[in-house]
């Protein structure tokens, strides 16, 4: 496995900040998902010398606008594709040292829509990874979603299917920091190590952090070196 930035597509100060955090691959989130732009993305991302590992936030609800951007992406060269996962509500300051956390909730989508997007992704040979467990898809798998499970039996059941991972962790039924909260961070990595998973493993988007900036770039930060700390350490062992 290996840690990865989410970023915005026409960021290139957020690519500039993944270089400076040391952080050699990204997960980009587009506007538009047609060849022209998702062509664009993944050649802006190689110019500042990093590796596109995948995109965040395909549309679940339509069907045919779905399947026209995944073969958008398989024509840019980009095979691994995760769905809209979640959303933030009523974020106030309630987190450690007055942060601003939130509730975080599932993006709705169209159920009747999902086996046709999972038949175009086959189809144009791209991997899907979605935050619910779907025939013929791949996961993406929400960390802070292990609070009350054991994290190696529950990883283990998904095997080969889990693509992509995204991590936060939770406390009282809203978001925390990674480092606090129900989710046992150091062990959940542990347990990915140990199952062989070899994907891409990305902050959620950290807690309001006190003269951060709307994207969160120091809570980004820290987020990103807890991660590679503690990863650093799993495979020194």
């Amino acid at each position: 496995m290996y840690i990865a930035l989410s970023v915005e597509y026409g960021r290139d100060d957020q690519l500039i900040f993944a270089q400076q955090l040391g952080v050699d691959q990204v997960v980009m989130s587009v506007g538009s998902w047609d060849a022209e732009t998702l062509a664009s993305a993944k050649n802006r991302v190689e110019k500042a010398a990093l590796t596109l590992a995948g995109l965040e936030g395909l549309p679940l609800d339509d069907a045919d606008a779905a399947q026209t951007s995944l073969q958008a992406a398989g024509k840019a060269g980009i095979d691994l594709v995760a769905g809209a996962a979640h959303t933030l509500a009523n974020r106030v300051a309630t987190g450690r040292g007055g942060a601003l956390v939130g509730q975080r909730q599932h993006t709705p989508f169209n159920a009747n829509a999902v086996p046709q997007i999972i038949d175009a992704a086959m189809a144009t040979g791209v991997q899907l990874a979605l935050s619910e467990d779907r025939p013929g898809a791949g996961i993406d798998l929400d960390l802070s979603a292990l609070d009350d499970v054991d994290p190696v039996e529950e990883i283990r059941s998904y095997g080969a299917r889990l693509l992509m991972v995204r991590a936060g962790n939770i406390a009282a039924g809203r978001e925390a920091f990674l480092n606090e909260g129900e989710v046992d961070m150091p062990g959940v990595l542990l347990a990915l190590q140990e199952t062989g998973f070899t994907g891409p493993v990305r902050a959620l988007p950290p807690p309001g952090m006190a003269g951060d900036s709307a994207w969160g770039h120091k809570g980004r930060a820290y987020d990103l070196g807890y991660l590679k700390a503690i990863l650093q350490t799993i495979e020194s062992r």
